[in-house]
């Protein structure tokens, strides 16, 4: 390497005074240019940590998906950031999270959506289709894609995920979906009720796919095209990850990689969602009444038996998929996951269940808007729901799902982390299966699944369990760390060709500290 070469990697890079060169290369329909000191959440103040759509407030506040016992990161890594939006719609039902960056000065600029029934913003609304790009001075060719979990914003994985690339000197792109919030159905093309629905069925989640690939590819051109600035070519090695959703779309990020559109390496699967219509022929389930997607597993019903721990109502749940060992976790899990989670997903594969309302199996309801915490009684119509029923009497929820459905026909080197705790995803409706389908489409010799024994959904239910109760002293344990040295152990396998350890259950190591279990993981 010539010392011409070592100067670029080693200099600041800065942000063009004229951005539409820029704006042409990604493709996008606005974006914004910093240069910043850090980049990382430790430094950065272009990243919205005071959101629960975002970041979630920092531990040990709510909403985040990092336990309080995992290091901040350090030291700084400066670069620039490219903050923008694709072609879409503005959201009549989100407020934009990030208008203020954390130093007071102006962020992600606001709009102003046309009139909706039941619109919730009116102004200074969330423009659909967001994405950041983060590129350290010290960019060494590879490229991050981050999916996005829940209903979250571009910029909710940037301590998990955009921390740990950054750390290594890779670049980083994330996005939104192309729609977020508790109203993300109504994303679903047809906002203005033209079509004479309020929203399309399944077109909202439909669009998740795309749009982490459409940031990829963005996000791979205009890297291309200032690597020289680098010291580069271009990109050399392309990853996605992603947790939950995210998890989802990086699953299909991987399956869609066919070769005359290539834009990945690999990818690794933090317990990402499964979407299936019905089970394919050959795959089994953990019991004959074990779910496979979420409308077979979350049962509502049992509440309040399944929270306080009655037989009875354990014994339902299990029934279904969910592991006993996780009850100490399922009172927060109904009163902040089960009901929504059921609610907004019925509502984008089938709102006809009750009219396009939010709870009237009438269909004369008001216009559904959902709340962005929700609970659903043993009353709402949601706790009712039978799919196996409702498939048969309108069969275009299968048509729906199956636009969407995963099929582990993964194209590129690809890991899953699940942890066997998961109370909103649990293993047995979830990864067990996607395994499974992996293997069915004859792709098991480039993957790996490790179970992640004491994991659970979001790594902050450590935290309220560690020197409080036995469960979070001796059964649960942070997924963070796992995740990132499963990242490691990819971009080992594909670079050097070092195949990871064979799928297996990763132990909890007794008697480690917080600290040591929230910051260190190994594969083995």
């Amino acid at each position: 390497m010539t010392l011409a070469t070592l100067f670029l990697i080693a200099a600041a890079h800065s942000c063009p005074a004229d951005l539409s060169a820029w704006r042409q290369l990604l493709g996008a329909e606005w974006i914004d240019c910093h240069q910043v000191a850090d980049l990382t959440t430790t430094g950065n103040p272009f990243t919205d940590p005071q959101s629960l759509t975002g970041m979630g407030f920092p531990p040990p506040g709510s909403g985040t998906l990092n336990s309080h016992y995992t290091n901040p990161t350090s030291p700084p890594v400066s670069g620039i950031q490219i903050d923008g939006y694709f072609l879409d719609a503005c959201n009549a039902f989100q407020v934009e999270p990030a208008l203020t960056a954390k130093d007071g000065s102006p962020f992600i600029p606001g709009c102003t959506p046309p009139a909706i029934v039941g619109q919730t913003c009116f102004s200074q609304c969330h423009h659909d289709a967001q994405f950041v790009v983060r590129i350290p001075d010290g960019w060494d060719g590879h490229l991050l894609t981050a999916g996005t979990p829940g209903i979250r914003d571009a910029f909710a994985s940037d301590f998990i995920l955009s921390d740990h690339a950054l750390e290594k000197s890779w670049a980083y792109v994330s996005q939104d979906k192309g729609n977020m919030g508790a109203n993300f159905f109504r994303a679903g093309g047809d906002e203005t009720e033209s079509g004479g629905t309020p929203w399309v069925p399944g077109a909202a989640v439909h669009e998740w796919s795309f749009r982490m690939r459409q940031a990829t590819a963005a996000a791979r051109a205009l890297l291309n095209a200032v690597a020289p600035q680098y010291g580069l070519s271009g990109v050399t090695r392309s990853y996605a990850a992603g947790v939950s959703n995210g998890g989802y779309q990086t699953r299909r990020a991987i399956e869609t990689d066919f070769r005359h559109q290539r834009l990945y390496d690999g990818g690794v699967d933090w317990e990402g969602t499964l979407f299936l219509p019905a089970l394919p022929p050959g795959i089994q389930t953990q019991t004959p009444t074990t779910g496979y997607n979420l409308f077979t597993y979350l049962t509502l019903l049992n509440y309040p038996g399944d929270v306080l721990g009655l037989p009875p109502s354990v014994a339902a749940l299990a029934a279904v998929g969910f592991n006993p060992q996780s009850q100490p976790l399922w009172a927060y899990h109904w009163s902040i996951y089960w009901g929504l989670t059921q609610k907004i997903y019925r509502l984008e594969f089938d709102p006809e269940y009750t009219g396009y309302t939010c709870s009237d199996p009438l269909g004369i309801g008001p216009a559904c808007v959902s709340p962005p915490a929700l609970t659903v009684p043993p009353t709402d119509p949601d706790a009712l729901y039978d799919y196996r029923m409702r498939i048969e009497q309108n069969p275009a929820i299968l048509a729906r799902m199956q636009e969407v459905a995963n099929t582990g026909n993964i194209q590129r080197p690809f890991i899953t982390l699940h942890g066997d705790q998961d109370s909103l995803l649990p293993i047995a409706t979830d990864s067990d299966i996607y395994s499974q389908l992996v293997a069915r489409a004859r792709k098991s010799s480039r993957y790996r699944y490790y179970l992640v024994q004491g994991g659970n959904h979001v790594d902050p239910q450590y935290d309220d369990h560690a020197g409080i109760d036995s469960y979070g002293d001796t059964v649960l344990r942070p997924m963070l760390p796992c995740v990132r040295a499963a990242i490691d152990a990819l971009a080992t396998w594909v670079e050097i060709g070092q195949a990871p350890p064979p799928s297996h259950t990763i132990a909890r190591p007794q008697g480690a500290s917080p600290s040591a279990l929230a910051n260190s993981c190994s594969l083995q």
